[in-house]
This record gives structure tokens, sequence and C-alpha cells, in this order.
């Protein structure tokens, strides 16, 4: 049985028979006597996007790197699709399904933009280093398939004229969207985007929304840290506001603009 499917079959779900597909509950993280995040709990539903703001320093990013398994809690408990998994190692986390694109992209400066995109497929292939390397037909085929499949996210996301360039050669905008497609390329349930806007252009941003949209629509789940507001009260279906560690508001976009501490303390008049 696969990890994502002993993960189903492993949901505790509660009396309702409701299993979100992320739960955070009484998350806390400390730096000796700093704590970064404290005693934060919410939930994140299949299929929707919810994007978490606050001041930098707020422990937005490192609830991320907790979700990746990066990061270890030191108290509280993250829930994947049922399954406790703030005791897991990173690759276990990303086995059952979470991907994380992170602000440092990290592409592979040697490779092209192709080759970088193909390898997020390594949470699913299985020819091997070995078969690869020896021209086995079975690892010949999965390459074709892998490309293929990389071709096809580079062109969802813009990208198709860039295919054989090296990340150098890109805009950072542009570099961004390449990680974007590299993810994707996990067949991922739940997205994880840390600042997934920053550096694009005008043209860029309304093609990452109608992206993020579409995978929506295909349900596909996205929690995202973001810092342009205005983005996030467009595309978020719920959002998430964090202020020195502290979850201070929850709700819609339309919610979190009237709500008076937000006002006060992050977003201004």
């Amino acid at each position: 049985m696969s990890a994502r499917s002993e993960a189903r079959a492993d949901m505790a779900m509660s009396g309702d028979g409701h299993c979100p597909m992320l739960e955070y509950r009484g998350l806390t993280v400390s730096y000796g006597e700093l704590l970064a995040v404290k005693d934060v709990s919410f939930s994140v539903e299949r299929g929707e996007i919810l994007c978490i703001i606050g001041p930098n320093g707020a422990g937005k990013s490192t609830l991320l790197r907790m979700t990746s398994g990066l990061l270890k809690p030191s108290g509280g408990q993250i829930w994947l699709e049922g399954r406790r998994i703030d005791t897991m190692p990173a690759y276990q986390i990303a086995a059952l399904g979470s991907t994380q694109v992170f602000q440092d992209i990290q592409l592979f400066s040697n490779m092209s933009v192709l080759d970088n995109v193909m390898t997020g497929a390594h949470v699913w292939t299985d020819g091997g280093l070995v078969g690869t390397g020896l021209r086995l037909s079975r690892a010949v085929s999965e390459e074709r398939r892998i490309r293929h499949v990389a071709v096809d996210q580079l062109a969802k996301v813009g990208l198709s004229g860039v295919l054989h360039e090296f990340p150098s050669e890109l805009s950072w905008g542009e570099q961004k969207l390449v990680g974007l497609a590299r993810a994707l390329l996990c067949k991922p349930t739940l997205l994880l985007l840390d600042e997934p806007y920053g550096g694009l252009d005008t043209e860029e941003i309304e093609r990452l929304s109608a992206l993020l949209r579409m995978l929506r629509s295909r349900g596909m789940t996205i929690l995202m840290v973001e810092h342009l507001t205005d983005v996030v009260m467009d595309i978020a279906d719920r959002v998430v506001v964090l202020h020195y560690g502290e979850k201070i508001a929850e709700g819609t976009p339309a919610a979190i603009r009237e709500n008076e501490q937000v006002i006060s303390t992050y977003l201004g008049d």
C-alpha cells in the first residue's frame, strides 16, 4: 500500500465524518526564550486557497517549514488528511502529497529549465538511477513520460519558450514560475507557497492567479504565505493573520478587511 493510501486509510475523522486537508492544533515553536509561533490552531479545507498574512517576523514561513517537516514544533500537532505528520521526516510528508515552493527557489544553475522541472518527479518515479544510467527500456520510457509531463507543466505557467535555457537567463519572476512547475510535477494534493508573487510583474501575477484558480478548481488545496495583500484578498477563500507568532484573525477576505485589530496592526488605512 502506498503512503497516500495508508494516510487515507488512517484518517482520524471527527464525529460528523469531517476531516480537513490540513490541521494545526496548538502549534508552538520556540528558540530558547523566544516564541516564534504561539499556540496557533486552524485548519485548511480540501480544495481551498488559504492565505497567511502578517508583518515580517510573524511566524508565517516558520509555519510552512513545520508543515514540510523541515522544522519540528516545540509543542502542538500537525495533521494532514487525518494523519499526524509533525513527527515525520520531510521525505515521508512529501510522499503523502505535500509539496512546498520556497522563497529561495534553489534551481540547478547547470541544468536547463526543462531538466530542472523534471527533477520534481523524484517522488513518484521508479526507474532508478542505475536503470537510467544503463538506458534500460523501462527507464527510458519513464524518462520520456517525465519529460512530456514537465513540458506540459511549463506550458501551464507560460514558459514553453524557455525549455532549454538556463535559470540565469531568466528573470526572477520566471525563475519562480519554474520552481512552481517543478512543484506541480510532484503531483501534490497540498501545495505550500512561500511568497509566490514576490518579484513577478503584472502579467506574471495575473498568469499565476489564473493558474492557482485552475488548480483549485481541480481539487488542489493551496496554503500560501504572501505580503501582497491586494493579491491575497483577490484570490483567497480564507485568510489567517499572524502577528508576533500569534493568530489574531481568521476569516474571509471581506471579514479580514473590516477587522479592526488587523487594520490597526497590519493593514493600516
